[in-house]
């Protein structure tokens, strides 16, 4: 008798599922998927499954589907419920709705030690030793890219303020002064350096100023918008990200 019940996952489950999924972390390391992926799918009716004891969720499980391959997003379990097996009922039960589908390989990412990942190992899931796993995160939410996109401004793409030939001191200047604090403003505030707020670049047509101002958004991953005084504005601006 283990004491809960697997099943489906319903809309209705959804409050209970976030509460759960507060409870469960075991390590200081962020999950791979934020919540918000883990809702989104949970919306989408990707397959899930929760577990209830006396009809109150206790668990659950919630995957994303792409093609024929899918992600476990969360294995959560309240804490008095941990190291019971119910880990394992729950992916149990998530797979077999997942190969019954469809998907022919299941993928989950777990920091280390944490909820789920004896559970995984218990369900036969193999572990990939050697590999780094790399991240990098846009600056600019969607919704920020949708409004400035409305306004003309564009998102540059990478690589372009290392391909920006010559002035190599100004470039070092820029990198120094603007570039590196934007970039990590937590470590600037550490060190007392003040967020710049503008910066001027002047000179005469043709010597680099727009390129210049396109590379440094770049750089930031920043969208860029061009303003033309003859059109009102008043100069080159590039969207902040913060």
């Amino acid at each position: 008798m283990t004491g809960w019940r697997v099943r489906d996952y319903t809309p209705d489950d959804l409050e209970a599922v976030i509460r759960v999924d507060a409870e469960s972390g075991t390590t200081e390391e962020s999950p791979l998927f934020p919540l918000s992926d883990a809702v989104a799918a949970l919306q989408a009716l990707h397959p899930a499954v929760v577990a209830t004891a006396e009809e109150v969720v206790v668990g659950a499980a919630v995957s994303r589907v792409e093609g024929d391959r899918s992600w476990i997003l969360r294995i959560c379990m309240a804490p008095a419920w941990r190291h019971r097996g119910l880990g394992s009922d729950l992916i149990t039960a998530l797979e077999h709705r997942l190969f019954a589908g469809g998907v022919r390989t299941v993928h989950a990412v777990l920091p280390d030690g944490e909820t789920g990942a004896t559970a995984l190992h218990n369900c036969g899931f193999d572990a990939r030793p050697g590999l780094v796993f790399f991240e990098k995160r846009g600056r600019v939410t969607p919704q920020a890219v949708s409004m400035l996109a409305s306004l003309g401004a564009e998102l540059p793409p990478g690589g372009l303020w290392q391909r920006v030939a010559g002035m190599q001191r100004e470039k070092e200047l820029i990198e120094r002064r603007l570039v590196l604090p934007l970039a990590h403003p937590e470590m600037a505030a550490q060190h007392g350096v003040e967020l710049p707020r503008a910066v001027m670049l002047f000179g005469p047509p043709g010597t680099g100023k727009s390129t210049f101002a396109h590379a440094i958004a770049s750089r930031l991953g920043w969208p860029f918008l061009e303003l033309f005084p003859a059109r009102g504005g008043g100069g080159l601006g590039v969207g902040g990200g913060r």
